[in-house]
């Protein structure tokens, strides 16, 4: 949680039939500390104990904004990934606060 707020990965958006609700399937990150080098936030993907992804289902009108966010590769990248499947495969990312000044400042401590 950063300042309040989850970070997810949207997979579905749909409405429940008869009604005007609108509701997201999202998979849940956790937030590690901040980088010291570069001070981007990182994140996991959320795992249950086993290996399954945490999923929510959500209210499309709690998603605020969308964020740009960097797979962290650590010493070496895996061989599968590529522009199609590196969010899918990677486990860990970076949180990219500098993508737009909005985002900046609320990423920023003052």
């Amino acid at each position: 949680m950063i300042l309040g707020h989850l970070i997810v990965q949207l997979r579905l958006v749909f409405r429940i039939l008869g009604t005007d609700t609108f509701l997201a399937y999202v998979q849940c990150f956790n937030v590690t500390p901040p980088d010291a080098t570069s001070g981007l936030h990182g994140f996991k993907r959320a795992i249950r104990t086993n290996d399954t992804r945490i999923e929510d289902i959500i209210p499309l009108t709690h998603i605020c904004s969308p964020t740009h966010v960097i797979p962290h590769f650590g010493r070496a990248a895996n061989s599968c990934l590529n522009s199609h499947t590196s969010y899918e495969l990677s486990l860990e990312f970076w949180l990219n606060k500098y993508w737009n000044k909005q985002f900046y400042y609320c990423l920023c401590p003052s």
